[in-house]
């Protein structure tokens, strides 16, 4: 019985639901009702568009109002590549009068049955439309028809669909698309932009020495880039390099590069501080660098002593992916060569050097993999050392904290790659909740490296976290529980009512 009141009041609840919406519409609907005419590709003047009434012209012979109309309306037409397009000048009631003018933008193609057009893929049809076979992507342009003299005209967008083509990578008014572009580094703003022609029209993406430039690589490089536009507010040497504009629809790809040479003194863009090596060894030391105007004197130093190729030394100059590079290799190393080597690379706007020092003690320790599971914070470090290692010690602090804090390592395990002198360093550490700096530092038999490497932030989830991250499933299902058990309630109460 109480489900059948139930049913009852759902079903006029339904009609009231029905009969309501009714009640509040307008007596006259179709007065709310207005046409709007759609939407063309070019903009035109009202004066263009063939009028839907009848408006007196007197004809060139001084007859009757002109009955002459342009039927056709502003459209677009789209066509493969190689395929054949018509494009349509539909006129009523022409008279002996009526001259048909079709231009391609502001060339004039034809007048009445006179061809103005070299190119034999276009043709006027007996109906006045326009034919172009085997399109191609140059005829992508704007059409008009015109109707003398009752001066209306007609503009047909004819958009051919095929990879982006055409691309151009300007700075000014200048193209420097697949050319050197040369800066100051005194110059204060820079701004390359890029546009390819094609349809679909194909988005942009920009790329600086082989690298995409996602956010975070265009913030870390000092450059901002807005979709086709990319800016550098600040010009330094670092900004030497090839900037790679890539052109992309549903079709296909194109791309172009500028390189840019921005003129200042050397940069020495890597080296290494500090360099393991052992007794009787042969070592190198490098450094890269970048120079526009061309580095003219290259010198490597040991202490003060300036060096030349000799049986203990080799110096090479050559180039290491995008960067200028010199070497400097140490034939049997003894115990007077552990000292420091100093590269200078010199320019006609300056000079730049660096400072490396050779050593028997581990290199840094670098963190190259860590995750958090079980309670524990595990972590790989690499370690160059001619010697066996002995030792990692890891070092923590609050990030607040005053120093750090030597832990030991709840589980631990260190192999040694093959070839070379690289070893790797497993350590799990169990700390407290919170935000950790970490680092670390090795020793082999002739002691500890020098300091510990730059630190590492983690952070350490509680125990509450992590039990709100595994109940939410079940959160989820209590939730739903509740809604049930409501559910079930008021259909009791509607029972109780009727």
């Amino acid at each position: 019985m109480c489900q059948d009141r139930v049913i009852k009041l759902l079903i006029f609840g339904f009609i009231v639901g029905l009969v309501l919406p009714e009640c509040h519409a307008s007596p006259h609907p179709a007065s709310s009702i207005s046409k709007e005419r759609p939407g063309d590709d070019y903009e035109y003047d009202d004066e263009d568009e063939p009028s839907r009434e009848a408006r007196p012209e007197n004809d060139i012979n001084g007859g009757g109002p002109s009955r002459t109309q342009l039927l056709t309306k502003n459209h677009t037409v789209e066509a493969e590549l190689d395929a054949t397009v018509t494009l349509p000048c539909r006129i009523q009631n022409p008279e002996p009068n009526t001259i048909i003018m079709w231009y391609n933008m502001s060339s004039l193609l034809f007048m009445r049955n006179n061809s103005f057009t070299q190119d034999p893929r276009v043709s006027l049809e007996q109906d006045n439309a326009v034919r172009i076979q085997n399109v191609l992507a140059s005829d992508d342009s704007i059409y008009k028809c015109t109707v003398l003299p009752i001066k209306k005209s007609v503009f047909i967008t004819l958009k051919v669909k095929g990879p982006p083509y055409n691309i151009r990578i300007t700075h000014g008014n200048k193209n420097y698309a697949n050319q050197e572009l040369e800066l100051q580094e005194r110059d204060r703003k820079f701004i390359l932009h890029c546009e390819a022609s094609g349809y679909p029209t194909p988005a942009v993406t920009w790329s600086f020495r082989g690298k995409h430039l996602t956010e975070d690589y265009a913030k870390h490089s000092g450059i901002t880039v807005r979709k086709e536009f990319l800016e550098i507010h600040d010009v330094k040497g670092h900004h030497s390099g090839d900037f790679e504009c890539s052109a992309q629809n549903v079709i296909g790809t194109i791309s172009a590069v500028v390189a840019v040479q921005i003129k200042s003194s050397p940069m020495i863009v890597k080296h290494v501080e500090y360099i393991n090596t052992a007794i009787g060894e042969n070592t190198e030391v490098v450094c890269l660098y970048r120079s526009y105007p061309e580095a003219r004197k290259i010198q490597w130093y040991r202490g003060d002593e300036l060096l030349h190729n000799s049986a203990k030394f080799t110096i090479v100059n050559d180039r290491h992916n995008h960067h200028e590079r010199t070497r400097l290799s140490i034939h049997d190393v003894e115990q007077k060569d552990l000292v420091d080597y100093v590269c200078k690379v010199e320019n006609a706007l300056g000079e730049s050097s660096a400072k490396s020092i050779l050593g028997l003690l581990p290199g840094g320790a670098h963190l190259v993999h860590s995750n958090f599971s079980d309670g524990l914070l595990h972590t790989m470090w690499r370690v160059r050392s001619a010697q066996p290692l002995s030792d990692l010690q890891i070092l923590y602090k609050r990030t607040e904290g005053p120093k750090y804090i030597t832990i030991e390592p709840t589980l631990s395990e260190q192999n040694k790659e093959e070839p070379g002198d690289v070893w790797s360093i497993r350590r799990s550490l169990n700390l407290p909740p919170g935000e950790w700096l970490i680092t670390a530092r090795a020793r082999n038999t002739e002691g500890w490296s020098y300091a510990e490497t730059v630190p590492f932030m983690f952070q350490i989830p509680s125990e509450v976290s992590l039990e709100s991250q595994r109940g939410t499933g079940a959160g989820a299902t209590a939730r739903s529980s509740l809604a049930m058990g409501f559910s079930l309630l008021l259909v009791s109460l509607l029972c109780r009512l009727f």
